[in-house]
């Protein structure tokens, strides 16, 4: 090998060299790494937010039909603190769970009880409202305890915690998709009872002041919170969202919501 020979040679090499050294060096834009918790999100860079939409004031469409209630201001709240965009997916009550199981959203806000039952399958985040639950019935209704509930008609939402809660009582449970249905069976007197949240009602009663419905809390009833429910897989996802509800919390955000939605700070454990 001549000299001109050998240092094109040895150029040649230290070409090849550098290239595949800036090949090894600089990754890809898709290779980029993805926080843990954001890995099974139904779309990238979005926190998809399961709801009914019609259950106020959690999730509601005001009157020119937007999406509003203190579910959404705070799921929206949530989803800033994660740096994330967020969407909604609006469904009856009864299809929620199913849709975590399917993945059509990542989370859901919906006034949902943590229970045994549920806790088995599902994850859930820090709860964010903490309330009571009240028995409402057509004022000179016979049902004054919750002892009163065997055997009568109650209309519920079934896999909801109060529904779960009407069937431990011994009533009958007359289906319905949500909150406003039950309601109305009750009027109509095709439901003796209503198991519900007292905020809930509170609320009713507020746009509904010429009701002849009356509500009642009883001992025996458990109190009831409500939570983020997740994936079972979605536990980093839980977590991330549990540390942005405290952040909420610490900074007025969570109290400031539940005063604007409820006229009353119902994010306090009791």
């Amino acid at each position: 090998m001549n000299k001109y020979t050998k240092i094109a040679a040895i150029a040649a090499v230290t070409l090849i060299t550098a290239s595949s050294s800036a090949y090894a060096v600089v990754p890809s834009a898709s290779a980029k790494s993805v926080p843990v918790y954001q890995k099974n999100l139904h779309k990238k860079g979005t926190l998809t937010v399961g709801l009914e939409g019609t259950y106020s004031p959690y999730s509601y469409r005001d009157k020119s039909g937007k999406l509003t209630g203190f579910e959404v201001d705070l799921s929206k709240a949530v989803a800033k603190k994660l740096g994330l965009k967020v969407k909604f997916t609006q469904t009856k009550f009864d299809s929620l769970v199913a849709g975590l199981d399917s993945r059509k959203y990542d989370v859901v806000y919906n006034n949902m009880g943590k229970t045994k039952e549920r806790t088995k399958k599902y994850t859930f985040a820090k709860p964010y409202i903490y309330t009571k639950t009240v028995m409402i019935t057509k004022t000179g209704s016979d049902i004054k305890t919750a002892a009163d509930l065997k055997g009568k008609k109650s209309a519920q939402s079934a896999s909801s915690n109060f529904g779960q809660a009407a069937k431990k009582a011994g009533t009958n449970v007359v289906s319905v998709p949500g909150f406003a249905e039950a309601i109305d069976l009750v009027n109509s007197g095709k439901a003796d009872v209503t198991l519900n949240s007292q905020d809930s009602w509170g609320v009713y009663k507020k746009a509904h002041p010429e009701t002849k419905l009356k509500a009642k809390v009883t001992k025996t009833l458990d109190n009831t919170s409500s939570s983020p429910m997740l994936n079972k897989k979605d536990k980093a996802l839980a977590k991330k969202i549990t540390k942005a509800q405290k952040q909420l919390a610490k900074d007025g955000t969570l109290s400031d919501l539940s005063e604007k939605y409820f006229d009353s700070d119902l994010t306090k454990k009791p």
